[in-house]
């Protein structure tokens, strides 16, 4: 009789788990527009180390077209300008074209909030 019992309990444990693991979502990283904006500001006034330049700018921003489109370009200026060098990580020019991709952030219409 023990063992009809442990067998059933181990029978459940492990349906539970199975349905646990089944049911589990993925974790996702969603950066938000205030958040971009922050890292560029912090990377454009040489707050910013690597680590953070690249949480910026690794993540796809599939929700947000428009924010994606401004990573992208960040990547193209990182290609050309990017030193690494703190405080500033980028060059002169480099920063100054961050400073437009952050102009281009603030003029940006704002995010519907129902996607």
């Amino acid at each position: 009789m023990n063992i009809v019992i442990t067998l059933c309990l181990s029978f459940a444990v492990f349906a539970l788990i199975v349905w646990g693991l089944m049911h589990m979502r993925t974790p996702r990283f969603r950066m938000e527009r205030k958040q971009f904006q922050r890292g560029l500001e912090d990377v454009i006034t040489g707050q910013a180390d690597d680590n953070e330049w690249r949480v910026l700018i690794s993540y796809p921003m599939r929700h947000d077209p428009p924010l994606e489109q401004l990573r992208l370009e960040c990547l193209q200026i990182e290609e050309d300008e990017y030193t690494g060098k703190p405080p500033y990580l980028f060059t002169e020019p480099g920063l100054q074209q961050l400073r437009e991709v952050r102009e281009r952030l603030l003029a940006l219409p704002p995010q519907d909030e129902t996607e």
